[in-house]
């Protein structure tokens, strides 16, 4: 049979794509300073500090965002983002699990150390990564940025989760940006949490419990208002 060395070629390019997708999805650290296909998957680590490989899946509708479920076993996933009509980043929507579930199935290897002796730990909330893309975003600035910058770090309110038990009220909500009567930034996360292990959620599906929901402003977002851009559009109070 007569070899084609172009079509071989073509295989192995394919084959080390597909590793190569792999890798990346176990790979650490990811940025949070931007959108990118292993936002959530970098979210689903920074939350409670799994060691595991994960697989992200990038949605590219809402409808089948809203369907999706994050799986434990192999750890997955899902990533979708809102944007505007003109094509401007708005808000970027992750589902994970939780630390319990994954100790659960994985057992304490799963998490880090610092996660793995201290089961009684809480997961950090999505408020939590609004401030890790707060000063990500920062640290990318140039010196000029910086000094033209209206907020910093030090000027950016991070508000408690605004939480939901259901999730087609979480799917309603929103992530939140406004200014304060001091002219701070104040953020806003949208979560659903139902750990794995609480008997409050015992009698739902498993689909359902060992979630961990977030909506976070885009990242996007984020930078412009942080450099100024767009906060004139801003209303002076909690949008709810």
């Amino acid at each position: 049979m007569t070899r084609r060395p172009g079509l071989a070629r073509r295989a192995l390019a394919i084959a080390s794509c597909a590793v190569l997708a792999v890798a990346v999805s176990a790979a650490r650290p990811a940025t949070l300073d931007r959108s990118h296909a292993d936002f959530c998957a970098e979210a689903q680590r920074r939350l409670v500090g799994t060691t595991l490989p994960i697989e992200n899946i990038v949605e590219t509708g809402f409808e089948p965002f809203k369907l999706s479920k994050p799986a434990v076993r192999p750890l997955r996933t899902h990533q979708y983002l809102t944007s505007s009509e003109d094509g401007r980043a708005l808000q970027l929507s992750c589902k994970t699990k939780t630390a319990d579930h994954l100790r659960s199935v994985h057992g304490a290897g799963a998490l880090n150390a610092q996660t793995a002796d201290r089961p009684d730990r809480p997961d950090r909330a999505c408020r939590d990564l609004h401030r890790d893309m707060t000063r990500e975003i920062w640290r990318s600035f140039s010196a000029d940025q910086r000094r033209g910058a209206p907020y910093p770090p030090s000027r950016v309110m991070l508000e408690p989760d605004a939480m939901s038990y259901t999730g087609s009220s979480w799917v309603r909500s929103r992530a939140r940006a406004w200014r304060g009567p001091d002219d701070t930034l104040h953020l806003r996360s949208a979560a659903l949490f139902a750990a794995w292990e609480d008997w409050r959620w015992k009698v739902m599906p498993d689909t359902w419990r060992g979630n961990h929901y977030c909506h976070l402003v885009a990242p996007e977002r984020l930078r412009q208002l942080m450099l100024g851009t767009g906060t004139d559009r801003l209303t002076t109070e909690d949008p709810g």
